[in-house]
């Protein structure tokens, strides 16, 4: 019996919250560890909270996969994919005029469950031979969550990590999206 329930509440969270992900790298367009803010030189948007390693990111936003830039307070309908995107000015290594990243993303409810918990989205892809260094100044990550009609108002937890993995950089953080 206790077995039962627990799958039909494996099943009802299913049915009332499914998420996607995509990382795509390129043109959509000594230790120093640093935390950005919207204070700062650099373009922080979204309330994007941001902590790097010898990595220099001029801009951190979100928009939607059409390119329309999500309300400032994160407020959306979820019936669109969200898009993290990231320039970055400098710091990944380059070997041969490529870079190699890992990029990871997690997501969590307002319940604390853990909807999408991907620790190398680049792990199933060969990437041996790396990237292009000017592809890799250009990060974006997409977030696609979608609720039922009728959900109550709730919020998601988004977080994500990029990382060389031929070096020490790497840029983490998170953001919040709520349901209107």
């Amino acid at each position: 019996m206790q077995k039962t329930n627990w799958l039909a509440l494996f099943f009802m969270v299913l049915t009332l919250q499914s998420c996607e992900f995509n990382c795509s790298v390129g043109k959509n367009e000594d230790s120093k560890e640093t935390i950005a803010s919207q204070e700062e030189n650099s373009q922080i948007l979204n309330d994007i909270e941001l902590k790097t390693n010898e990595i220099d990111v001029s801009r951190a936003f979100l928009s939607f996969k059409d390119g329309t830039l999500v309300p400032a307070n994160n407020r959306i309908d979820f019936t669109r994919p969200v898009v993290l995107q990231l320039t970055i000015e400098d710091g990944w290594k380059e070997e041969g005029g490529k870079s190699f990243l890992g990029v990871a993303e997690k997501i969590t409810a307002e319940d604390g469950s853990v909807l999408l918990d991907e620790k190398d989205l680049f792990g199933g892809i060969r990437f041996e031979d790396g990237i292009s260094a000017s592809d890799a100044k250009v990060v974006s990550i997409t977030a696609n969550i979608t609720l039922p009609p009728g959900t109550p108002p709730t919020s998601f937890t988004v977080s994500f990590r990029v990382w060389d993995k031929k070096g020490d950089g790497y840029i983490e953080g998170s953001y919040k999206l709520y349901s209107k």
